[in-house]
């Protein structure tokens, strides 16, 4: 028997009516949000892994008539990271830089475009092995179950698996 835990997942919509955007949050208690334009939806679901979290609000998001994008990095900057863990940023410098912690190897960027992006996803995984507090009232997928979720979404957009 598996022990399902609270997951929070991001998920990217393609389009939102406001009737839809209704019902996500009344239906599931969504945080609706855009950037850029391209709406988003926070939720939450109890599962005992995050693919399955995700796949579950896919579903239902998609029953009350969304669609779904893709699943979020919810990627951070340094200052973000900062913020998040009620750090200084010159801590977060020294942590990517591997002058502090170094027992505990800070995540990789996940892009390096101008600027470095973390997974926060892989900077709680960190913070968690290295003894930083961190808010663990919910779980977050990793980025390696984001990463087979969104191939799965987009399969299904895909002519030949269709």
């Amino acid at each position: 028997m598996s022990i399902e835990q609270t997951f929070e997942v991001r998920l990217r919509l393609e389009e939102l009516p406001d009737e839809i955007e209704d019902l996500l949050v009344a239906e599931l208690g969504g945080i609706v949000s855009r950037f850029a334009g391209v709406p988003y939806v926070t939720l939450l679901q109890a599962a005992p892994n995050g693919r399955k979290a995700a796949l579950r609000l896919v579903a239902r998001v998609v029953e009350l008539g969304g669609k779904v994008r893709s699943v979020d990095f919810d990627y951070v900057t340094r200052s973000e990271i900062a913020e998040r863990l009620g750090a200084t940023r010159q801590a977060v410098t020294h942590w990517t830089a591997g002058l502090r912690q170094a027992g505990f190897p800070f995540p990789r960027p996940a892009i390096q475009a101008g600027v470095f992006l973390w997974c926060w996803s892989d900077v709680v995984d960190w913070a968690v092995a290295s003894n930083h507090p961190v808010d663990e009232d919910v779980s977050l997928l990793s980025a390696d179950e984001i990463a087979v979720v969104n191939g799965e979404l987009a399969a299904g957009r895909l002519p030949i698996f269709a």
